[in-house]
This record gives C-alpha cells, structure tokens and sequence, in this order.
C-alpha cells in the first residue's frame, strides 16, 4: 500500500487539542472525509495507536477550515468529532474550545492577512450549526497570533494570550428550538429508577441536563468517579438516548448511542459546594454560580465542553428549568460562572425576555505542529 498525505496542522484549542486541515486539501467528495479522518486519527482503537488521536474524545477531534464566500463572513469551518472506540465521526454539533483555534489556524496558513500588534476581528460560519461567531484575538509584532499572555484556563497548564468568541443569536442551533419539546422541563422514565425532571436545551448545541441529588450523586462528583462506575455512565446514556428522540436528532432513543453519540449532551448540574480540584486547590462555593460536569462521547469530559458551557449557563438564566433552580441567586444578570471538575468557567449570555440573543467566552490556543498525515 501507498500512503497518502495531507497538509494539517495541530492546535490546542481550549481544553481540547484537535487537528486543522484547510477544505482545499481534502478530497471535494465529502463522502470520503470519514475514512481519511478515521485513519488519521487511529480509530477505533481505545489508544488510537495507529493515528494521531489522543484515546480520549477531547483529543480527537478535526476542523475543516475555509474562507468563506458569503457576505460578512471571513471564514466557514465544519467540525467533525471523531469516536475513539467506534468506526464513526459524528458531524452533529460544533465543539466550542475548537473554535478558538479557527483564527490562529487562518492566520498561520496564511488564510488572513493580518496587521502587526492589532487585534484580529473575524466573523466566522460554522456549517454543522448554521450559526455565527465573532472572534477576536491578538496579532504580535511579527503579524502572528500572539500566544503569550496572563489569562488563565481551567485544564490548560500556563497563561496564554486571551480570545474572545461570541456566538450571535445562538438558540436553536439543532433543533431550530430554544427548547425542542416546547417545555422548559419535563419527566422521563427510567427503568429500575423512575421518574426524573429533565431540561432539554438547544443554545450553541442541544443538552440536557439533570440534577445531580436527583440521581442520588454529588454535584461535584468527578469524572474519574463517574467513569469508573458503569451503573451511572448507563443511567446517564439512558437519559441522553430519551432526550435524543424526544428532541427530535433521532427516531428511536434506541440508536442514539450508534447515530448521535455526541449531541445531544448529558450535563449534571447542582448548587454550589465547595471541592477539590485535581491541581489540589479548593473550589470554593462562593466562586461560582453553578456546579456542573459534562459527558462527551460517553464519557465524563475533564473539564467543560464550551459549547455545552454556554448552554448551561443559557439554561441556568431561564426560568423553569433544571439548571435555573440550581443555580445561586447572587449571580450576574448578564453572565453566569460554572464549577467544573478542573475550576471554574465565565460564560456571558444576552438574555432579553425568554431569548438568547449571544453567548461568549474567554480562551486560549496554541499552534503545537504543521505537517503533512499520512493515511
């Protein structure tokens, strides 16, 4: 066999590290993309020995990047994340951290011209979603992205120049539905428990979220606890799976798991406590507004998918819902911070009445490898 290679280049977006390969690169038949990813990335393999993945979902996962052709925006991106343990790639949703790795891969393969020590505005389309993002970050004097700076992520070791990505009039981004079903809550039944208050949400990509004490676990339970204890991680795709259909991404709950293991997301959510991270500092409860833990790809992600972030901190703003009743009444109006396993995470949200009109975060990224895969 004679290998092929393709242009990539490797970034640190967030707390997730994916691989970016311009759209031009890769074959026009889209058909053909899953194979290559696959094979690029090693799976399905646990430890994706044979390929770049990194045998955890926040490892493995691309961007298709391109500049765009439409009006007022600068660059379209699709997201593929793909499965470590299974021969799939889901294109579902869009991953958040990612995202802020889209500039600083335009502006390293030359896709943007910048201007020396300026900051960078672009407007980007992301195509699995249909939906808009603008984002800012800072050039240095060489006219590339500025990578040194003092703002801090939870999960990333070091200090890092800060980007800012704001998602416009991001309800819906599924579903087409701030709430799927038409309710801010509702009850699922699950066998050998019963029944549980559910929120399905859809801001930036659908969640649905469950109280922690009301499946008799600790808000601020860890991911390597909820791993570890396969009785939960079926409980939890259980919920996911029945959320999947009701809001309407598949047919039967039965085929969630195998048509759309990524999205929706499955999001624990409680009041705030204080606990340990794994750095060993104290999270203290009055440094949040909301305890919450994340699945991706089922499995408990390490620290928080932004994405999923902003949908919690969305739905924690509306009235009725899960996360609204958890979380702590001296909370800003216009932002709400989380508790995540490895600390805490400021999301702004745009409410005016019961819409979403913006969400954002701050992140960082760095530029670890540009080279050629081989598949």
């Amino acid at each position: 066999m004679v290998q092929k290679s393709i242009p990539a280049t490797i970034i640190r977006g967030g707390t997730s590290k994916g691989v970016y390969f311009k759209r031009s690169d890769l074959p026009d038949d889209e058909s053909r993309w899953d194979q290559i990813l696959l094979r690029t990335f090693g799976s399905p393999d646990s430890m994706q020995i044979d390929g770049i993945g990194g045998s955890h979902s926040t490892t493995s996962k691309a961007m298709i990047v391109s500049p765009s052709g439409k009006e007022n925006f600068d660059l379209d991106y699709k997201f593929a994340q793909i499965s470590v343990n299974q021969n799939k790639v889901d294109w579902g949703g869009n991953c958040g951290n990612l995202t802020f790795g889209i500039g600083t891969f335009a502006v390293e393969s030359g896709m943007v011209k910048t201007t020396p020590s300026q900051s960078l505005d672009l407007t980007l389309y992301n195509e699995n979603t249909s939906s808009t993002i603008e984002q800012s970050l800072h050039i240095n004097e060489n006219g590339s992205p500025e990578y040194d700076g003092n703002f801090t992520v939870y999960g990333v070791p070091g200090t890092g120049s800060a980007i800012r990505s704001r998602f416009v009039d991001p309800a819906g981004s599924v579903t087409n539905k701030l709430f799927p079903t038409g309710s801010p809550s509702e009850t699922i039944s699950i066998d050998h428990m019963g029944d549980v208050t559910v929120s399905i949400v859809d801001v930036t990509t659908p969640c649905v979220f469950v109280h922690a004490d009301d499946i008799g676990v600790s808000p601020t339970i860890s991911p390597s606890e909820i791993n570890g204890n396969s009785d939960l991680l079926s409980l939890l795709e259980n919920i996911r799976s029945i959320a999947c259909e009701r809001a309407g991404i598949v047919k039967d709950f039965k085929n969630a798991t195998s048509q759309s293991p990524g999205f929706p997301k499955v999001a624990l959510v409680g009041s705030p406590r204080d606990y340990d991270a794994p750095s060993g500092d104290t999270i203290h409860s009055d440094q949040y507004d909301i305890s919450a833990r994340i699945m991706s790809m089922q499995k408990a992600h390490p620290a928080y998918a932004v994405t999923g972030a902003m949908c919690t901190a969305s739905a924690s703003l509306l009235e009725g819902t899960v996360p609204n009743k958890a979380i702590s009444s001296t909370h800003d109006k216009d932002s709400v911070i989380l508790g995540h396993p490895k600390g805490v995470m400021r999301i702004g949200v745009g409410l005016d009445g019961d819409k979403i009109t913006y969400t954002e975060a701050d992140r960082t990224s760095r530029t670890i490898m540009m080279g050629n895969l081989f598949y």
